[in-house]
């Protein structure tokens, strides 16, 4: 074909492929200081010569893009949340790892995911509970001020042994 404008032939398939390399560039930012390892990790499927697999080179970095706007993937429809440290961390994983055959879909990936994924929910689920108690210690803190006595020195003077004792009874 001819271009209209300079009277230059050109390939239509050259003008595709730079398309699609101009999309895959404008993708790289959005890794952040992962891109590297999302480019390493997107080699693992096999998309050498670059040139001639950019298409399918793009498809897989928006794939894992998209891992990193939505910091959560499904996997047997069940919905698991992750950090974007976590996916780095398994991208790295997964890099380190030797594979004889090109990769053909994600779901190795997805599976290091799920145990660095349950991981963070355990470490975020210890870290609300030690919030929590540091908020009641707190709060027990400034009734004890308030009223100037304890939970047991409460318990002392009312008379009993334990506050479910107290269940459906009147307070004196």
């Amino acid at each position: 074909m001819r271009c209209p404008y300079c009277n230059k032939d050109f390939d239509p398939r050259e003008a595709l492929a730079e398309s699609e390399w101009r999309d895959i560039i404008s993708l790289i930012p959005e890794f952040g200081p992962y891109s590297r390892l999302a480019m390493e990790y997107c080699e693992l499927f096999g998309v050498a010569p670059l040139r001639i697999k950019s298409k399918k080179l793009l498809r897989l970095l928006n794939e894992v893009a998209a891992l990193f706007r939505n910091e959560s993937f499904k996997f047997h429809k069940k919905q698991y949340r992750i950090s974007r440290a976590g996916i780095a961390e398994a991208l790295r994983t997964v890099c380190n790892k030797h594979f004889e055959t090109p990769l053909e879909n994600h779901n190795y990936l997805k599976k290091v995911m799920i145990g660095i994924s349950e991981r963070e929910q355990r470490e975020e689920n210890i870290r609300r509970e030690k919030e929590l108690r540091r908020k009641e210690g707190r709060i027990m803190a400034g009734a004890r001020e308030e009223y100037g006595i304890t939970l047991e020195e409460y318990k002392r003077r009312v008379g009993i042994e334990s506050m479910v004792e107290m269940i459906g009874k009147k307070a004196k």
